[in-house]
């Protein structure tokens, strides 16, 4: 576990209570985006995939109204140098203060099955993907930035040298730009569509992001599903709070005694029927609700 010292940015009285129902985001429709990444086949970094599936988002998105920017970057990996791209996109509001909703698009790499990353990357991808369509119905006064980051797996072991190579490399890019001095607030969305789903407390967050999602959630009816564990996750979130921006890792993954929770984490078992609609709708909703009372609570 990561421990970081982060800059107390938002004002103490933020909150998500008391925000109107958020009733746009579809369960069923982020479930269909599911569907098309997992068609797709593996997307890890680099390969035809990973290209096809920027494609497609950034076609989505254009419809949507948002202006789609693909940040080309070559990694350092034990592997060697690889190209990845982040894919970044924006929705302007009526203040250039920034929210941010962001997934990792890639999948791991492994040569010795096929995986397809069904909630461990294409379920935060298609939920931010919904959001993005609920978000520019009803904007926001706050900028919407939205980052799909590539390189969030280790190419060889997790470490601070062989993990989350996309977002480092956006919040490097934002802090040389001065960018992230816009940024209130982060929400990285991270397999969060298992059936089964338990979203983690996550430690290394936030403290305000992280009880104000779990207020909103019992609000909106979700609170089991908020009900997981108290536990520190390394995600992409991490470079957000070491550059002192508030972040929110909302992500479905603990470790038990029993082993790692979702058992098929990792494995040629996360294959679209581990994903369910109404997950997905709970997180979207829950996270579409938070954005909506930050946006009005802080000052942009």
């Amino acid at each position: 576990m990561v421990v970081v010292g982060i800059a107390l940015l938002l004002a103490l009285g933020i909150g998500c209570r008391g925000g109107e129902e958020a009733e746009g985001f579809s369960g069923e429709r982020a479930l269909e985006h599911v569907r098309t990444q997992v068609l797709l086949g593996p997307r890890p970094p680099g390969s035809e995939a990973a290209g096809r599936l920027r494609s497609w988002l950034r076609a989505e998105l254009e419809t949507l109204g948002f202006q789609v920017h693909e940040q080309p970057f070559v990694a350092r990996t034990p592997l060697g140098a690889i190209s990845m791209v982040n894919l970044v996109a924006f929705l302007s509001g009526s203040s250039e203060r920034m929210l941010v909703l962001g997934a990792h698009a890639d999948t791991k790499r492994f040569a010795e099955f096929e995986f397809v990353g069904a909630n461990d990357g294409a379920s935060g991808v298609a939920a931010v993907l919904e959001l993005a369509r609920v978000l520019s119905a009803r904007p926001l006064r706050h900028t919407l930035a939205l980052t799909f980051f590539d390189g969030e797996e280790a190419l060889v072991e997790w470490g601070p040298d062989d993990s989350l190579y996309g977002s480092t490399h956006l919040v490097d890019s934002w802090v040389e730009s001065r960018l992230a001095r816009k940024v209130s607030a982060v929400f990285i969305l991270d397999m969060v569509g298992d059936r089964n789903l338990r979203i983690t407390d996550e430690l290394n967050s936030h403290p305000q992001l992280r009880s104000r999602l779990r207020e909103e959630a019992a609000r909106l009816g979700y609170a089991r599903i908020f009900s997981g564990p108290e536990q520190g996750v390394e995600d992409d979130h991490i470079p957000f709070l070491m550059a002192g921006i508030p972040a929110l890792n909302v992500i479905g993954f603990a470790i038990s005694p029993e082993g790692v929770v979702p058992t098929y984490w990792h494995s040629p078992h996360d294959t679209l029927d581990k994903v369910s609609a109404s997950s997905l709708q709970a997180v979207g909703r829950t996270v579409e609700a938070c954005l909506r009372r930050l946006d009005l609570e802080l000052n942009p």
